[in-house]
């Protein structure tokens, strides 16, 4: 079957597609494989493109009536398509500004494609990643921000990631960076004044005055920069590694946790060479739903242990990942109680840096006894009391990943935890997006240099290099490939 994602490009176009043409483009989107299908047509000739594979090229009745679903019977020459819904936008009041056309089409993968090839043939080309979204933006229809977050919505995998991009979409945030980069725009204006006014005697636009307005502004800056982490964690997830000694059964716990095999399980040692990534989302106590990057890792043996380079590099990838984390899940073996054997969990523990990362304000560990089904429960406890006093961890718990036991308990204690780093106050300002905080930083850099500047003159001009920074946040004077780096990270049909 055709890849639905990535059409063909259709024969009656010259050259690459961009973002800055007038075609009139289609694409798929909805998900397929539902029950129905939705494909989007925009471009001046929208209404022509469909025309030729309606029957008889009746589309009068999308034309007497916008914004109303029309039945349409879908034909390529004598070919049946499909029986199907139409709804047209007309220019402006449309989604992209421009005349948009969506068709429901029942929700056979094969239907779509067989549809959006005529739609090719017909003189529309495919859309490009976020080319909806893009002219929505080029049309005055939205911001970037606003577009930016219509992809975090598509994304959002927890109940405040949904709010966090709501209140974007809303450009409630963006109304606020607006009114950070205008007050930066005032003060620039009242140094250059200061600049005519230098040699009288004018407090207003004096410098150490207007050095301090802009302190007052770098404090807000600095405030939205730190905010990232945490917008970041909502949006993309809590990072959160699962360690242990090899055969600690990281791999059954992680399989068990993701509700599938994702990661190979093997009575063998070493099983896992490299760091595995998912994404998933847990509930709390109290309902809330907080998104982790879990990263199943290789086992904890000192690398000059091993003669194999592969899992050498793995052990080095582990201790990276155990860096990288907020949170560390520490796996052990509750079934091996040797002396020789909880040395060699307290040798890894001192070897991977483990021992540093405990204690309060630090980065937190949860111990995790595994294979609670090979023992009696008063050994289980008794083995649970002993770990508990060895200080490794904040907190143990026991879970057995083949029969599902202790797992909810444990899951709930990693959300409850983690809870704290992506809460957030109601229409706070959270950056969820690197090349924003970027901005923000480089903007907190501009107004440090100027308030240490010796002259009103360089103040003026390191004002104005803030403002330049922070274009990619209010919107102007974008340039064009940066806007082509954040609508190639959309999806297709967006």
């Amino acid at each position: 079957m055709k890849d639905l994602a990535r059409p063909s490009s259709p024969s009656n176009k010259a050259g690459p597609a961009t973002y800055y043409s007038e075609d009139t483009i289609a694409a798929l989107s909805s998900a397929v494989g539902g029950a129905i299908s939705i494909v989007r047509l925009s471009g001046k000739d929208s209404l022509k493109v469909l025309g030729q594979i309606v029957a008889n090229g009746d589309t009068a009745g999308l034309i007497a009536g916008p914004r109303t679903a029309k039945r349409l019977l879908l034909k390529k020459g004598q070919q049946k398509l499909d029986d199907a819904v139409g709804i047209y936008f007309k220019s402006p009041a449309s989604y992209t500004g421009e005349d948009v056309i969506e068709l429901h089409l029942h929700g056979s993968a094969f239907v779509a494609s067989q549809v959006l090839e005529a739609l090719f043939e017909g003189g529309a080309r495919p859309a490009l990643r976020g080319e909806f979204s893009f002219r929505a933006v080029k049309n005055g229809k939205m911001t970037v921000s606003q577009a930016q977050a219509v992809s975090d919505l598509i994304t959002s995998s927890n109940s405040e990631a949904v709010s966090l991009a709501l209140d974007k979409m809303e450009d409630t945030q963006a109304r606020w960076i607006l009114q950070l980069a205008e007050d930066i725009r005032q003060l620039a204006a009242l140094s250059e004044i200061g600049i005519d006014f230098a040699d009288q005697d004018v407090d207003e636009v004096s410098l150490p005055n207007l050095k301090r307005k802009a302190g007052e502004i770098l404090t807000r800056v600095e405030k939205i920069a730190a905010g990232f982490e945490r917008g970041n964690r909502i949006q993309e997830g809590v990072k959160c590694s699962l360690v242990g000694l090899p055969n600690a059964g990281k791999s059954s716990l992680f399989n068990a946790l993701l509700g599938e095999d994702r990661a190979i399980v093997s009575e063998i040692a070493g099983t896992t060479r490299d760091v595995l990534r998912e994404r998933l989302t847990l509930r709390g106590s109290k309902g809330q739903s907080v998104t982790f990057r879990f990263s199943d890792t290789a086992g904890l043996r000192n690398s000059s242990d091993t003669g194999d380079r592969i899992e050498r590099i793995g052990i080095e990838r582990t201790q990276k990942a155990i860096q990288d984390s907020d949170l560390v899940l520490f796996a052990v073996d509750l079934s091996e109680n040797s002396e020789s054997a909880r040395r060699a969990v307290r040798e890894q523990w001192d070897r991977m840096g483990l021992d540093s990362v405990t204690g309060a304000g630090r980065k937190p560990v949860i111990g995790i006894l595994t294979k609670l089904d090979l023992l009696e429960p008063q050994a289980v406890a008794q083995r649970k009391q002993a770990w508990e006093k060895e200080g490794l961890a904040q907190t143990w718990f026991t879970v057995s990943s083949t029969r599902l036991e202790g797992l909810e308990e444990l899951t709930t204690a990693i959300a409850d935890l983690a809870t704290q780093w992506v809460r957030r106050d109601l229409g706070e300002v959270l950056l969820t997006r690197l090349e924003q905080k970027q901005a923000m930083d480089l903007a907190a850099e501009d107004l440090k240099r100027g308030i240490n500047a010796p002259e009103i003159d360089l103040f003026a001009s390191d004002l104005k290099q803030a403002i330049h920074h922070l274009a990619p946040l209010i919107g102007s004077t974008t340039a064009d490939d940066v806007l082509d780096r954040i609508f190639s990270q959309f999806c297709i049909g967006k």
